[in-house]
């Protein structure tokens, strides 16, 4: 029971308490006696029916944030248009988020769109994020949550593996990623100063994938274990793709918060609790699940 309820029970217990001492005046106490066992009783009854409301209306006073993402399995689970279904990356949040005491809710659009709504302030939270000095103009980046790798993904049946040591080396290449994605300070420079012989902008990975086997990229770049879930996916696929010995980037991976949302203010508590989660295991168990 709420303490606004039990006030307002004891402000009718001693009105009603009141006017029957004065009906009564000196006459037998049985009445009083049975008005006391009555109202007592009817609390009683009164907090049973209400306490499951008070506990549903403090969950719904924790304050709410949006998550928004693109799919991008193992990581974040679903459909564009639709509320998240899982992935190790929402399942986090959420659970960092639940320990901060906010409620969060997910929904899943093109990538590009999402960038825009952090940068508008009509969304919270993006993640897993690589930062760049773009980035930080308009979002407050948490300490590093994970380390992935982003590599060079080829088809097998061009015989001859794809090595490269230097960027330039790759510049010959028709190049698939996604438009908004960083894969690195050298390899976003090379894309925006068009080193590459062509670059192709996919709505996903499966659009790369597609062009990618039907020959109209040479390569297309993906993070590790974002193209390994797909090919998990795809059984079929499993003995169709390689990647390069030597990945693009080492990306360190933190949560983003858009600047106009009120847990960018909170970035030292989030950081406190990225801190006891990997302390008391809860990000790797959340992790190993994928």
């Amino acid at each position: 029971m709420s303490s606004r309820t039990i006030n307002v029970f004891f402000g009718l217990f001693i009105a009603f308490h009141r006017i029957l001492t004065l009906q009564l005046g000196r006459k037998p106490r049985f009445f009083l006696y049975v008005f006391y066992g009555t109202f007592i009783l009817i609390g009683v009854l009164f907090s049973a029916l209400l306490s499951p409301q008070a506990v549903a209306a403090e969950k719904k006073e924790m304050p709410r944030v949006l998550y928004v993402s693109d799919p991008w399995p193992p990581y974040i689970l679903g459909e564009i248009g639709r509320p998240a279904t899982g992935g190790v990356a929402v399942n986090f949040a959420r659970e960092l988020l639940k320990r901060l005491g906010f409620q969060m809710d997910t929904m899943l659009y093109p990538w590009e769109e999402c960038l825009r709504m952090i940068h508008e302030h009509t969304a919270d939270i993006v993640f897993p994020l690589i930062q760049t000095t773009e980035r930080s103009g308009y979002m407050t980046f948490s300490q590093t949550v994970f380390i992935s790798h982003d590599r060079v993904w080829y088809l097998r049946r061009r015989g001859e593996p794809v090595q490269w040591q230097l960027m330039s080396d790759l510049y010959p290449y028709r190049v698939a990623t996604i438009r908004g994605y960083s894969h690195g300070v050298d390899m976003d420079k090379a894309i925006e100063e068009n080193k590459f012989k062509e670059v192709f902008y996919g709505a996903d990975h499966l659009e790369n994938i597609d062009k990618l086997m039907n020959n109209e990229v040479d390569l297309m770049i993906a993070d590790e274990q974002v193209m390994q879930d797909i090919i998990r996916r795809h059984p079929k696929w499993r003995d169709k793709f390689s990647f390069a010995r030597k990945a693009i980037s080492k990306s360190q991976y933190k949560i983003a918060f858009s600047k106009g949302s009120k847990l960018s203010s909170r970035i030292d508590d989030i950081n406190l609790e990225i801190k006891r989660m990997r302390s008391d295991g809860s990000l790797r168990k959340i992790f190993s699940n994928y």
